[in-house]
């Protein structure tokens, strides 16, 4: 079926995809056809990305979604504004479609990003910890 892929750590890789795809279809064109793909490239974009994302059946996966929020060319105040309406539209999305989230926690550079972490896992309704 369909999938909305959000990426927001430039993690997402086509090829792996593909070849899982292969071995479970012979038409991996079709297949590959209904994964649509964003790339953000700032939490400016990731907001902008979620705040228009429809609501609808299709699932969302959103790749290391926090990876843009670390930058420390945005306040950590910025971030977290940002953050929270990004978790609103999450929920929202989530009311009508599966939505999973990953992410990584900030480096040794960016611990004081850490609340970011903490305030998008208490918005979660599931968290697994790897």
């Amino acid at each position: 079926g369909p999938l909305h892929v959000l990426d927001g750590g430039n993690q997402f890789n086509v090829y792996p995809v593909a070849r899982a795809l292969r071995r479970q279809t012979a038409n991996l064109a079709a297949a590959l056809s209904r994964i649509q793909m964003a790339r953000a490239f700032t939490c400016y974009q990731v907001s902008a990305m979620l705040a228009q994302a429809p609501a609808g059946s299709t699932p969302i996966l959103a790749l290391d979604l926090l990876s843009t929020f670390y930058d420390e060319n945005v306040t950590l105040a910025e971030s977290q504004r940002l953050l929270a309406g990004g978790l609103i539209q999450l929920q929202r999305l989530s009311r009508s479609a599966p939505v999973v989230v990953s992410v990584s926690p900030p480096g040794p550079l960016s611990a004081d990003r850490l609340p970011l972490l903490v305030q998008l896992k208490s918005a979660a309704a599931q968290v697994w910890e790897v």
